[in-house]
């Protein structure tokens, strides 16, 4: 399905939520569901574009969407927290009109009310594609480096989705037959490990984004790396830094400057020869 330019795909476990919704007779909590899960979304979408990040396919989720940007754009980390947040942050803007409405006209929105409070509340959990994970793994890239950001959100992912399990099972276990949690952490689950997967591929965009940012600008912030010959190119390249250019300075066992490498030439090497390479394999090819 395709709305505009953002093209809009539903996850099978979603349908597989919303038919166990129709059997048991949640009609309206379903209308509900789909209601405050609209607004989250269009609220990325719209700060996206408001921020000139090209958002082309968003995957839904019950507890909202995994979006996925152009393979060419790097989202800078502090862009990333904006559009993170927009969608909890919608929730919250939500909650206020219909407590608002609710004062006004009489009408109870008691339900749509909680739904949002819930929507808010569980996409600001620390752990990846939820957005408080996507808020965490910009502000610790900037310490840590993409990869490594990632690979500690993907970690809470597991913690979240097994207290969710164990939560599921003592509700089945006193009777309550509300099957929702567990599938909740299954999603998540299932989410989590296709993040930890795209994590090999996001020091390569973060490059794509500084070479054009250096193109456009002519200047960057450098930073600089010793490592030592015996180095895999994976563990430097974690290393790396968003907005930042990287310098690596290769030291001798004595830790004399042997040779200088840019991040870019790291990359080349990389994806002609694999991760695994050293930087000693490398120093061997350029003779």
């Amino acid at each position: 399905m395709k709305i505009d330019d953002l093209k809009l795909k539903i996850n099978p476990f979603t349908w597989v939520f919303i038919l166990l919704l129709i059997i048991t007779g949640f009609y309206i909590e379903l209308i509900n569901i789909i209601l405050t899960v609209a607004i989250h979304e269009i609220s990325h979408y719209y700060v996206a574009k408001k921020l000139n990040v090209n958002m082309i396919q968003v995957e839904i989720f019950p507890f909202g969407g995994a979006a996925i940007f152009e393979s060419e754009i790097f989202i800078r980390p502090d862009l990333e927290i904006v559009i993170a947040l927009a969608g909890p942050l919608s929730n919250l803007v939500f909650i206020m009109i219909l407590v608002i409405l609710s004062e006004v006209t009489s009408i109870s929105f008691d339900y749509l009310i909680k739904i949002n409070v819930l929507m808010c509340a569980f996409n600001l959990l620390p752990g990846v594609p939820l957005d408080g994970g996507r808020a965490l793994k910009a502000i610790l890239s900037s310490f840590i480096g993409i990869t490594r950001a990632n690979n500690v959100a993907v970690k809470f992912s597991y913690v979240i989705s097994f207290l969710l399990i164990y939560s599921g099972i003592l509700m089945i276990i006193n009777g309550n037959k509300n099957y929702v949690l567990i599938i909740t952490a299954i999603f998540l689950i299932i989410s989590a490990k296709k993040e930890r997967k795209l994590s090999a591929y996001f020091n390569l965009r973060d490059l794509a984004y500084k070479k054009e940012e250096f193109y456009k600008k002519g200047c960057m912030n450098v930073k600089q790396i010793a490592v030592l010959e015996n180095q895999k190119l994976i563990k430097i390249i974690n290393c790396f830094l968003p907005l930042k250019y990287h310098i690596i300075v290769v030291l001798d066992k004595n830790l004399r400057e042997k040779k200088r490498l840019t991040e870019t030439e790291l990359f080349d090497f990389a994806v002609s020869n694999g991760l695994y390479l050293t930087i000693g394999d490398i120093l061997n090819k350029l003779k």
